[in-house]
């Protein structure tokens, strides 16, 4: 486990120096304190639906190799294995949200904080970490672009109740015609009709390049803003609010608890109806894993946008955040730990 630990707290310390670029040029005023707006929008909107893209349909040939070797029908049992343990957390955390806030006098901060909760950074940090936690393993990547799916259908349903607290906020229109969803739509036909995956294509290979680099953003650009944010804030917003140890308690504990119990709880059921559905580990551990992340960076641009706390989720955000880089290497060791026991 020891082992284990180290490489995952190198890959958050290489993860997390995109922080300091953006610290920076904040502190000597070369961005405004207006540009993480621009760059939240650059991610919700651009940044992500291009991840959800390369990760279901830009391929190397030994990747590509890994997922064709598989049935259509084996990797639909494992996006359904992966949507099924994702979405029964989703409600189970919104149902405890619920419990732990419902006598909270603040509801604007209930809301925050259950955002918080329940939206992790799956897409932007959750992609480069699981590839690199489980060494390039393609499936792993695929099944973290599902979860993220379902994460996205979440954050634009009950994400935007916690930020405004009013359901008629909720509109399923714009949910069906987000970017990330409809870039999920296609993603996934090109990826289980790789006859029409153009992006595959030897002859027209060049045109990978669009969703790769804008894919490569994610990270940098998810890390900048923090840096930003923190730049705009003391020592005292960051590190002496309670509060906000308490959200991010309940982002990067209590969320990857109750996502691993779930995983093992479907594990258990799948393997007594048919235990050779249950090789792939990756289909069960990565909603843990994308569970286990530190709060989603659009908690501040929802809040914006829908005219939440804006400070309040900023505050929580970072410091979450920050504490996470300690977090996450003991939360996903100690998952694998626990999931090489079966």
């Amino acid at each position: 486990m020891g082992e284990l630990y180290l490489k995952t707290l190198i890959i958050m310390l290489v993860l997390s120096a995109f922080i300091v670029p953006g610290f920076i040029l904040r502190k000597i005023k070369m961005l405004s304190a207006n540009s993480t707006e621009s760059l939240s929008a650059i991610l919700l909107y651009v940044c992500q639906p291009m991840l959800i893209i390369n990760s279901l349909c830009v391929f190397d040939e030994a990747e590509w190799a890994v997922i064709s070797s598989m049935s259509k029908v084996s990797l639909l049992c494992d996006f359904a294995i992966v949507m099924a343990v994702s979405t029964v957390a989703f409600l189970l955390l919104f149902g405890i949200c619920k419990l732990i806030f419902i006598k909270y006098q603040n509801k604007t901060a209930a809301g925050i904080y259950s955002f918080i909760t329940l939206f992790s950074n799956c897409g932007f940090i959750g992609v480069p970490f699981i590839e690199m936690f489980s060494d390039h393993d393609p499936l792993a990547s695929v099944y973290v672009m599902v979860f993220n799916i379902v994460f996205c259908v979440f954050s634009w349903t009950v994400g935007v109740y916690f930020i405004t607290g009013n359901r008629q906020d909720i509109s399923f229109k714009k949910v069906i015609l987000n970017p990330t969803i409809v870039a999920s739509i296609i993603a996934l036909l090109l990826f289980f009709v790789p006859e029409i995956n153009f992006f595959m294509f030897e002859e027209v290979e060049e045109i990978q390049v669009f969703p790769q680099y804008l894919a490569y953003t994610t990270t940098p650009v998810s890390m900048l803003i923090v840096g930003i944010r923190i730049a705009d804030m003391t020592a005292r917003d960051i590190f002496t609010k309670p509060a906000a140890y308490f959200a991010g308690a309940l982002r990067l504990l209590l969320a990857p608890a109750v996502t691993l119990c779930a995983a093992l709880v479907f594990f258990a059921v799948i393997k007594a109806i048919d235990p050779s559905a249950v090789q792939r580990d990756y289909a069960f551990l990565a909603p843990v894993i994308s569970m286990a992340m530190s709060p989603a960076a659009s908690v501040v641009a929802m809040s914006t946008r829908f005219k939440g706390d804006t400070a309040l989720a900023a505050t929580t955000f970072v410091t979450s955040t920050l504490i996470s880089i300690i977090i996450i290497p003991l939360i996903a060791s100690a998952a694998m730990s626990i999931w090489g026991l079966l």
